[in-house]
């Protein structure tokens, strides 16, 4: 067993001495004499048995280099250090948006909500026209359309003669937007609901604040008449 094992570490030792700054040992080989004249050429002698210490160094050397490839596999002291991919830099979070995620519908959509409303209306189905109306009310209350919107859902309570209603939009027509050319119109026909509800002192209040603020228009003249007063 010790033999076998001497003859594989002289192996190693031939196969990792080209990488080590160690010593090689090649054996030289002798060529045998001539025969001398009138003898025959005998069978070359037996090469002589390695001595036992080379065996034993051999095996120290094969130990010794055994130990060195431990190390390296290891990666002990001695051995450069893995270069570290530099980590990446971490991504700056996206903003988060202020604004809602369900932005108002666009202008022209709600006019279409407006021109649907007053087809309705035109139509005569004030139920399901008002519901149109209150939508544009709701999601564009300073519209441009706005003031029409407020005095037709005014008016179709009156055609429905549903005075008390009609009075309380037409009310709002009046104090959201003074200065449209339908506040006069919604005045009157505010008094007009308040004549119909039997509330002859609203009914008055009513006319005389249409011919005071809207002094010009032809529903100021038409209130200066019932009230019975000159222009």
């Amino acid at each position: 067993m010790r033999s076998g094992f001497a003859i594989i570490s002289v192996g190693l030792v031939l196969f990792l001495s080209a990488c080590a700054d160690t010593y090689t040992f090649v054996p030289t080989r002798t060529s045998a004499p001539p025969p001398a004249p009138g003898q025959t050429a005998g069978p070359p002698p037996a090469a002589a048995p390695m001595p036992q210490e080379r065996m034993l160094a051999l095996e120290d050397r094969v130990r010794i280099l055994e130990s060195r490839v431990a190390e390296l596999e290891q990666g002990r002291p001695g051995m450069a250090a893995p270069v570290s991919k530099p980590s990446e830099a971490p991504m700056a979070a996206a903003p988060v948006s202020s604004k809602s995620e369900y932005p108002s519908p666009a202008p022209e959509v709600e006019d279409k909500t407006f021109n649907e409303a007053m087809r309705l209306y035109r139509s005569q189905n004030y139920d399901t026209a008002r519901q149109k109306f209150y939508q544009y009310l709701k999601n564009r209350p300073h519209g441009s359309k706005a003031p029409e919107a407020r005095y037709y859902l005014a008016d179709s309570f009156y055609q429905e003669k549903r005075y008390r209603e009609a009075a309380v939009e037409y009310n709002k027509l009046v104090n959201l937007h003074p200065a449209s050319v339908l506040a006069p119109s919604a005045l009157l026909r505010q008094a007009l609901s308040y004549e119909q509800l039997q509330q002859q002192t609203n009914y008055r209040i009513a006319l005389k604040k249409l011919a005071k603020n809207y002094p010009s228009s032809p529903e100021a003249q038409e209130a200066r008449k019932r009230l019975g007063t000159a222009p």
